[in-house]
């Protein structure tokens, strides 16, 4: 009975203070019913302009760096991630041309020193006005000390060089990206767990690389 009239008590208070707003609005001559539904229950998403606008109708390549223990332990990452961000930013971004991402990951493979050669020349053996580079220092899908949890965590530094300018060796535009997935808590280890954490992993990261480079919205918390 005590809840009850604690619970009765708090509503009329907010009866009261949505009757005085609701009468100072009409009080300076605002009509409730011409207001925006934002001004009265605030907005349900946020506007993000776009980061990077210098891809729309270049040829890209997509490099990317991986540490040895990723490279053991996840051979098809570099792959996975460069097709994801390709598919993803292709969506978003229009008339955009990737370099097929076979042909980068094979010169890759044969020319282990790659890292030694500048951006410009990276980008005329393939013939792309930029090269967005990533930089994947974190990329793991268990979670922290421990071999029965799974928890994908991807992060990369992301730059874009554009190498059809004088600048073609300097990035001209900088950004980090990293994901954690799932967010709120891990899954137990299975075979079909590992598939989907992955997936929705790289997926996910896809999507924050590619939002830097298009205007979207987010949804208010």
């Amino acid at each position: 009975m005590v809840m009850d009239m604690y619970k009765n008590k708090i509503t009329r208070q907010y009866v009261r203070i949505l009757t005085v707003l609701l009468a100072g609005l009409f009080a300076g001559g605002c009509n409730l019913f011409e207001l925006p539904l934002y001004a009265i229950f605030g907005k349900s998403h946020t506007n993000v302009k776009a980061e990077y606008k210098g891809l729309t109708g270049k040829k890209i390549a997509i490099i990317i760096a991986t540490g040895p223990s990723t490279n053991f332990d996840y051979p098809q990452a570099r792959t996975n991630i460069a097709l994801a961000t390709i598919q993803t930013v292709s969506k978003h971004v229009k008339n955009v041309e990737f370099i097929d991402q076979a042909l980068i990951e094979k010169f890759q493979k044969q020319n282990l020193d790659w890292v030694a050669l500048s951006m410009g020349e990276i980008a005329r053996r393939f013939g792309a006005q930029r090269v967005l580079y990533m930089d994947l220092y974190q990329f793991t899908m268990y979670e922290p000390n421990s071999i029965n949890l799974l928890r994908g965590n991807i992060a990369a530094a992301m730059s874009v060089y554009e190498t059809d300018s004088a600048n073609r060796d300097r990035p001209a535009y900088r950004t980090d990206i990293e994901i954690v997935y799932p967010e709120h808590q891990p899954k137990p280890l299975s075979k079909s767990a590992m598939k989907s954490v992955q997936y929705y992993s790289i997926a996910l990261f896809a999507d924050q690389v590619a939002r830097k480079f298009y205007n979207h919205k987010i949804k208010n918390k």
